[in-house]
């Protein structure tokens, strides 16, 4: 049997990323170039996994840029198969979140997995009354979703593995909102090999999401998001996936990548201070740097990112005049400086190279956590914790999965010293840094 079917995630309608209407613009733009490339195409149906919007509390513009993206595909008889992402998802269960409602509106078909009465979870084939379900079979695919549970997700997994049988067709998909271990450096709850193994078979395509980054790795796909949600993805791919299906064949998918047409372009310059730079050298070097830089396209978005040590106090820094330089100079839809400049001897900088960012945000947590003496041989370790918390309350994980993530790190012995013994694990550990500005503004979800 023959079908096509495309697969995005990650499209966050609704972003006004750095307060800019026109990012948003951006955004529905990219959502609608999906749409359209579905209809053109011919495809069967159209998988979204997870985080549709930027935010569970979409206001009526966010809904009716959805909406027309989901009449349009209706209108096509391209039905649209989703679950919800952390960002689509509402915290306080009493409310309808929009995915809901819009499966309630017979716009998309939204699973999950259900609850059955001895409080165990189930897959159940999805109800076109009741509107609700964990599977459902369409133009010869099974295609099973299971909503973002975070740190959870892994120990859902293995409650239902076993319970997913394949369609009757020979194609099976399953389609979370969760990424792999190692896809991305530094990020947490990702799903580890050894927990897909099982799955495949019967699963032929892993649909997955969260992750911004793309991965096509055997029988395990994310195509990444439609658009760049921080300068941490300026470099990445944005797109979706086109995947032509023939279950005669040995390899019965062709994946296709599709770059989101007329992406905003993310550009970054960078200027590196040490201990020898006054604060007017190094206001030229950042100058001389704008004047010499020449691939920069008109509308990007521009960041000048300031890093190394200074003697001078960071908040010296004259943003607004190299604001006005690198506007003048690029004709930009927005300039960000980004003053990641740091005291001597707070952490230590490479001269020949920038650090990531987030090396410099672990090295600051754990110079903190070092300063503790009670925590000073579990510095590391702490640091990683404190680090999965910060990260997961960013991406709006909810309360309980961020206490599901610490209790599980906790189990495995990550906050101990290797081979000894916990020390009063319990024993609150607070800690707190003078930045002005987050560290860490790569949101994944």
């Amino acid at each position: 049997m023959r079908f096509r079917f495309v697969h995005a995630a990650d499209i966050h309608l609704g972003y006004e990323q750095y307060n800019l209407v026109q990012r948003a613009n951006d955004f529905a733009a990219a959502y609608l170039a999906m749409v359209e490339h579905a209809v053109s195409a011919g495809a069967d149906f159209v998988l979204i996994a997870g985080d549709l919007f930027h935010r569970a509390s979409a206001d009526a513009w966010m809904l009716k840029q959805a909406t027309r993206g989901l009449e349009i595909l209706r209108e096509a008889d391209i039905p649209v198969i989703a679950v919800e992402g952390n960002h689509d998802v509402q915290h306080a269960r009493k409310n309808l979140s929009w995915l809901e409602f819009l499966c309630d509106q017979k716009l998309l078909i939204l699973l999950n997995v259900q609850s059955a009465a001895n409080g165990h979870k189930a897959l159940i084939p999805f109800d076109p009354r009741e509107r609700f379900g964990s599977y459902v079979d369409i133009a010869g695919a099974r295609i099973y979703g299971l909503k973002y549970y975070g740190a959870a997700t892994g120990r859902i997994l293995e409650e239902v593995g076993s319970l997913i049988e394949p369609g009757g067709n020979g194609y099976t998909i399953l389609m979370l909102h969760n990424g792999m271990v190692g896809q991305v450096p530094h990020m947490h709850g990702g799903l580890a090999q050894a927990q897909t193994v099982s799955l495949h078979p019967p699963v032929d395509y892993l649909a997955l999401g969260h992750v911004h980054k793309r991965l096509m790795e055997g029988w395990i796909f994310n195509p990444g998001s439609l658009e760049s949600n921080s300068f941490e993805e300026m470099d990445w791919p944005h797109g979706f996936f086109d995947v032509e299906v023939d279950t005669d064949l040995p390899e019965k998918q062709v994946v296709t990548e599709v770059a989101t047409p007329e992406l905003r372009p993310f550009r970054r310059i960078s200027v590196t201070a040490d201990e020898t730079v006054t604060l007017e050298q190094l206001v030229s070097r950042a100058e001389e740097k704008i004047e010499a830089t020449r691939d920069i396209p008109t509308g990007a978005v521009v960041e000048l990112h300031l890093g190394g040590v200074a003697t001078f106090k960071r908040q010296d820094v004259p943003v607004g005049r190299l604001t006005a330089r690198a506007q003048v100079r690029f004709n930009p839809l927005l300039v960000r400086v980004r003053n990641n400049l740091v005291p001597p001897g707070l952490v230590t900088v490479r001269r020949q190279e920038r650090d990531s960012r987030s090396d410099i945000e672990r090295q600051v947590v754990e110079h903190l956590v070092y300063q503790r003496a009670d925590y000073r041989d579990r510095a590391t370790a702490w640091a990683r914790l404190i680090l999965d918390v910060k990260n997961m309350a960013a991406e709006k994980d909810t309360p309980a999965s961020i206490a599901d993530h610490v209790r599980e790190a906790l189990r495995q012995d990550s906050v101990r010293e290797e081979g000894g013994e916990n020390r009063d694990l319990a024993q609150p550990l607070t800690v707190a840094t003078t930045l002005d500005e987050p560290l860490h503004d790569m949101d994944p979800g």
